[in-house]
């Protein structure tokens, strides 16, 4: 897998395009800057998007090339982001320390995204925000991108379970129109998250 995505950042640069995400830019404006995470995060679009809007930012991705593309990316807009390679994972456990992390298109098998969850989840502060958008099961079929196997595509009762410790903001499975680069383009179906990790859990 690691190998598919090193090929294809390679064969072309920008492949989900410059712009950042418009879910994400949305949400940012309703939110105070802060300390940001961005896991999977490909070619920077998002990260950039985030720096020059105010945030101190760490993102990475476990292809190199994405991060190669990235750093390069980031010195032509002009901004300072902490990028580096690392496989979601693998990567060491971290306890509250960003006020806001995303998983934007991030897909995993299900038995793998559980892990991802809850790293994502600890990594945020008491009063934190967790952000998704990711393409959902009623997404197959469509050439408008997203992997073609079921399971690893969301659906809102799993949202519901591995964020248990999060007040949910809005939870939604809608149709939009993505125009990100040549991979995502077109009509699709998604699945939207925004959760505020609550100041006392106890499980």
């Amino acid at each position: 897998m690691k190998e598919m995505w090193d090929q294809r950042y390679a064969e072309s640069k920008y492949i989900y395009g410059e712009k950042a995400n418009l879910f994400f830019v949305t949400q940012l404006h309703l939110l105070k800057s802060g300390r940001m995470l961005l896991p999977g995060e490909g070619e920077g679009r998002n990260a950039a998007y985030a720096s020059r809007a105010g945030w101190k930012v760490d993102a990475f991705d476990y292809s190199k090339k994405a991060v190669e593309n990235a750093k390069r990316f980031f010195a032509e807009q002009e901004v300072d982001v902490n990028m580096y390679t690392e496989n979601i994972l693998d990567h060491p456990s971290i306890e509250e320390k960003y006020d806001v992390a995303a998983l934007l298109y991030l897909h995993l098998p299900s038995q793998q995204r559980f892990i991802a969850h809850r790293f994502v989840a600890d990594s945020v502060k008491p009063g934190g925000v967790v952000l998704m958008e990711v393409f959902s099961k009623n997404q197959i079929g469509r050439k408008s991108g997203g992997p073609p196997n079921e399971d690893m595509l969301y659906d809102l009762s799993e949202i519901r379970r591995d964020f248990e410790e999060f007040d949910i903001l809005l939870l939604e499975e809608v149709e939009i129109h993505l125009s990100e680069g040549k991979l995502h383009k077109g009509k699709a179906m998604v699945v939207r998250f925004v959760g505020k990790k609550k100041n006392i859990w106890i499980s």
